[in-house]
């Protein structure tokens, strides 16, 4: 019998119950926009950040951090997913892809 895969929001919830745990101040950041029902599809705010990552927090020490959740190794960052990652990095953060607690386990955290 197949294994179902964890959804994303499954993962989402597991990494924040991991990061409670370990005392790091961490959110689910909501960045989808807007549903407009007139149109049936997402706005955007012009003012929003593209790419922005699903987990944001502030690790111990002052740092930023920012996991980009994604559902499996099939799932791939967006190229907006993928700046934004390197650019917290860049500038002294931690960001990461997670398909898995686990993988937040091995970025050290």
């Amino acid at each position: 019998m197949k294994k179902r895969k964890p959804k994303e929001s499954e993962i989402e919830k597991e990494i924040l119950r991991y990061l409670h745990i370990k005392g790091i101040e961490a959110w689910k950041n909501k960045s989808m926009g807007t549903f407009d029902p007139s149109t049936k599809r997402f706005r955007f705010n012009p003012n929003m950040k593209l790419g922005v990552s699903d987990i944001l927090g502030i690790l111990s020490d002052g740092r930023f951090l920012a996991i980009e959740v994604k559902r499996d190794k099939t799932c791939k960052p967006s190229d907006h997913q993928r700046k934004f990652i390197q650019m917290i990095n860049d500038k002294g953060g931690l960001a990461f892809v997670a398909r898995s607690v686990e993988d937040v386990i091995d970025s050290g955290l």
